[in-house]
């Protein structure tokens, strides 16, 4: 009795564990490359993603970040 209550436990739990591969379609390739560099290396990434945010919201709200950094820091 408690050797196929085992056995069916066992199947259960390999159906539930069992993921299979992410694929995001036609970008899975990109998806996978930008994964691998960011598991080996991630704070240049971060940096250069960071400053390129930077640089896309001062061109869209100008010099008007400022003041929202500020409020955003008093805040917390």
């Amino acid at each position: 009795m408690t050797n196929t209550t085992y056995q069916k436990f066992v199947k259960r739990w390999e159906e539930v564990t069992e993921l299979p591969p992410q694929t995001l379609g036609p970008l899975t390739p990109y998806y996978k490359m930008l994964v691998r560099h960011l598991k080996v290396m991630p704070w240049p990434v971060f940096v250069l993603s960071s400053l390129l945010l930077v640089l896309a919201l001062y061109f869209l709200i100008g010099s008007a970040i400022t003041f929202i950094v500020s409020l955003l820091q008093k805040g917390f």
